[in-house]
């Protein structure tokens, strides 16, 4: 896994209070709620928010962060 990754890993890690692994697996499993069980209310429903509207999902999609996580999913 290339740095930039795990920095990327850790970082969310930190921020949603899961592990790494939990964060890998639930992507694989396209488990998202399970990543916001520690997230604050707020943040929650922000991330809600980005996934109900099309047009968001697809920005952050795009984003480079996205394709790097996207590109370690689909190596494994």
């Amino acid at each position: 896994m290339s740095e930039n990754i795990n920095n990327l890993l850790s970082q969310l890690s930190k921020k949603l209070g899961v592990s790494s692994n939990e964060i890998t697996s639930a992507a694989q499993k396209g488990d998202v709620q399970s990543l916001l069980k520690n997230a604050d209310s707020e943040e929650a429903k922000q991330f809600n928010a980005v996934l109900s509207d099309p047009e968001k999902t697809k920005q952050v999609l795009n984003s480079p962060q996205a394709k790097a996580i996207m590109k370690l999913l689909s190596d494994k």
